[in-house]
């Protein structure tokens, strides 16, 4: 379990960077704040990756190493046991909407000029990224036993 773990914070801090970085998500994000005028309260609250100080890298750290963990026992583990990808599927995509729903909705109802259609798209993209996650390390293990 300890490996299946591991394997699952690194795809998952693959992807998540991959996508954070890329030019459809930074273009994306870019156009919806500005359109909706975050871009000054991004300007006056945001904090710059190169800026970040331990608090900062130890918090990406325990949201890293939650969702990992979160997708080795409530997805990856019970799919193993089944021999079903099909179920590291479909439990890691309903963890991966759940984790980002709890604080995509939050910032919606607090800031009143959030872009309303970041919430179904973050929601999205965080059961995608789970779902990538639980899958890659669930395949590569169940290949493994089988070979």
């Amino acid at each position: 379990m300890h490996l299946r773990f591991l394997a699952a914070f690194v795809v998952y801090t693959v992807i998540d960077v991959g996508w954070n970085v890329s030019p459809i998500a930074t273009g994306m994000y870019e156009r919806l704040y500005d359109a909706s005028g975050n871009d000054v309260l991004l300007d006056q609250f945001g904090r710059e990756p190169d800026t970040w100080g331990v608090e900062q890298g130890l918090a990406l750290l325990a949201f890293l190493g939650l969702i990992a963990l979160a997708n080795t026992y409530l997805a990856i583990e019970p799919a193993l046991r089944e021999g079903s990808l099909s179920r590291a599927m479909k439990n890691s995509f309903v963890l991966g909407c759940a984790a980002y729903a709890t604080y995509i909705v939050p910032i919606f109802l607090i800031l009143s000029t959030w872009p309303g259609v970041l919430v179904p798209i973050d929601i999205l993209i965080g059961g995608i990224l789970s779902l990538i996650t639980s899958t890659v390390v669930t395949y590569v293990t169940l290949r493994r036993r089988g070979a």
